[in-house]
């Protein structure tokens, strides 16, 4: 009897970790939490049934979808359920969530020890559990990083894995087809090669590269594909005079001193328990987690994206290690310790702390079927001008058939030279409206310029009539009738 309990405590402390996990998407929606970017325009483009050059006034030479594979899961699911533009977006997040926080349950040898690590990293750096609720795709490819980190080793056998290697090069697919940032993969190649891991970079450099391939060739146009894709990374970090003019996640940081602080502190415990050894530092994973601290010097995305999911198995690797020091494997306590673990993050993560999953309960939305706003909003045809990509993801989420364009969209980089020289003089001179003026003095009856500003008062530019048309938000058009400039 007692055997049998034995060998069943593995499986129920998976299943008991997952159980909580998964429970905590639901709590984070349940507070009525939308994600606040990406993941609206991701939905409501499915629900458009649009290409993106009829949603948005796009540069030339930009054809494609950069999310072909998200976009087609999405338009399943919807196909099958039925489902809304918010609907989509919730199963964004829940599914994303799971992915990533369950899926390496099952490439450890105590999952205690992955729900210990995101404890630690969630509450040392709370950011990035909420990164996680985004319902964003790379979130498809953070989950790849972290289950490649945990089961590296198997590429490294003298005998080709062959199993592991199909494997890891369908996920490359699935994550180059789904998420766009297929260059990438060249840094957990780069912490192999720096690890010294001949034989594991070499059965991964085959991997990622017909990975890649196969996921490009899933679009349709495959070199049409690799190319944008690649133009759009040198675009988006293009000719910007300063940081504040790149997208937030893209500017440089400091990387995450707390993380810095918990990972040091796994080292000295390391030592205190007799169990230092130079691969503790000297192997792919940590290296991994390195080069994205590092690079975060340049980019945050190289630390969110690829460094912290690295980090996080890393001091899963060390907790496991832990845990099989321990004679108890096999025993019932167990069921205590992955409750408690789990309970404890499932609070951790679903508290309210300081508004954050309340505050994005959609409030005061503009919406084409209110009849006082429908005529503030543009004419069939017309053009929605605005320095806020929050105007385009919330408008184009509640308007996805929407017969009208956006200038900025979800990437300035995308709109035509002309338009996005003008938007850079805005960002330059955020004091003054004059800047406007180069899209006021090119606008048609059909088109707006909706911007954020006090209730108090419409923004300072007298040449538009304004509508006050949701939470500081206004809406200006051409006068109706002939009136004075007071340019």
């Amino acid at each position: 009897m007692r055997q049998s309990i034995t060998n069943i405590v593995p499986l129920l402390t998976i299943l008991i970790a997952a159980f909580l996990v998964v429970l905590i998407p639901f709590k984070v929606i349940g507070y009525g939490f939308l994600p606040p970017d990406d993941a609206m325009r991701h939905a409501a483009k499915v629900i458009s049934g649009k290409d993106w050059n009829r949603i948005l006034v796009m540069r030339e030479g930009v054809t494609m979808d950069s999310h072909p594979g998200w976009h087609a899961i999405l338009g399943a699911v919807r196909r099958v359920a039925g489902w809304d533009a918010h609907s989509l977006v919730l199963f964004s997040v829940i599914s994303l969530f799971i992915l990533f926080a369950a899926w390496p349950l099952f490439f450890v040898r105590y999952p205690e020890s992955w729900l210990a690590s995101l404890l630690i990293l969630g509450m040392a750096a709370p950011g990035f559990i909420w990164r996680l609720v985004l319902g964003r795709p790379y979130i498809f490819t953070m989950a790849v990083t972290a289950v490649l980190c945990l089961s590296w080793q198997k590429f490294k056998d003298r005998k080709f894995p062959f199993a592991a290697c199909a494997g890891l090069t369908l996920l490359i697919a699935a994550s180059t087809y789904i998420h766009c940032s297929w260059y990438m993969f060249a840094l957990p190649l780069a912490a192999l090669l720096l690890a010294r891991e001949w034989r594991a970079s070499a059965a991964f450099g085959i991997c990622a590269g017909l990975g890649v391939m196969i996921g490009a060739s899933l679009t349709g146009q495959p070199l049409i594909f690799l190319k944008q894709t690649l133009a759009h990374l040198f675009l988006a970090f293009g000719k910007n005079e300063a940081e504040y003019m790149l997208v937030s996640e893209f500017r440089p940081g400091f990387g995450d001193a707390t993380i810095a602080i918990a990972v040091a502190f796994a080292l000295v415990w390391c030592a205190l328990r007799g169990r230092w050894h130079k691969a503790l530092v000297d192997n792919p994973v940590f290296i991994l987690g390195l080069l994205g601290f590092v690079l975060s010097l340049f980019t945050r995305r190289a630390w969110l994206d690829w460094g912290f999911p690295a980090t996080a198995a890393w001091m899963a690797l060390v907790i496991d290690d832990f845990f099989a020091s321990k004679p108890e494997a096999g025993s019932p306590r167990r069921f205590i310790l992955v409750t408690a673990l789990g309970f404890v993050l499932f609070v951790s993560v679903t508290a309210d702390v300081g508004g954050r999953w309340t505050a994005l309960k959609p409030v005061d939305q503009i919406s084409a079927d209110n009849p006082k706003q429908a005529q503030w909003l543009p004419e069939p045809g017309g053009i929605i001008y605005s320095n806020d990509m929050g105007i385009f993801y919330h408008i184009f989420f509640w308007n996805p058939h929407a017969d009208w364009r956006y200038m900025l969209g979800f990437e300035p980089t995308l709109m035509p030279k002309e338009d996005l020289e003008i938007f850079r003089d805005i960002q330059r001179s955020p004091w003054t409206f004059k800047p406007f003026y180069g899209w006021i003095n090119k606008m048609r009856p059909q088109d707006r310029l909706i911007l954020r500003s006090s209730p108090a008062s419409p923004p300072r530019i007298p040449d538009l009539e304004w509508n006050y048309a949701a939470l500081n938000t206004w809406i200006g058009r051409l006068p109706r009738t002939p009136a004075k400039s007071a340019k």
